[in-house]
């Protein structure tokens, strides 16, 4: 299943209405009527944590780093700042 494509210039996270009543694990309540719930669940994906963070920052942060480490096309390592940040851990090591 494919959840983010390229429409235009904005990736786009889809998330069927199916995904909503599926639990792994017991969450303590049933979905019932997933579109019913649907937009509840769109307002919190669109929300804010406490530091007016939208939630959904982490995830979109983890996927840009994951995918300049898997080498994506599109993008020039700062060179200098690699060479920095190599300099900090070294210096943790030895701590």
């Amino acid at each position: 299943m494919t959840i983010a494509t390229i429409e235009g210039d904005e990736i786009v996270i889809r998330i069927p209405f199916t995904v909503l009543s599926y639990q792994p694990e017991p969450r303590g309540f049933l979905v019932t009527d997933p579109g019913l719930f649907a937009p509840a669940v769109a307002r919190e994906i669109s929300g804010e944590d406490m530091a007016e963070r939208p939630w959904i920052e982490p995830l979109v942060e983890a996927a840009i780093i994951r995918a300049a480490e898997g080498d994506a096309p599109g993008i020039k390592w700062d060179d200098a700042s690699a060479e920095d940040q190599a300099l900090h851990e070294a210096d943790n090591d030895r701590v």
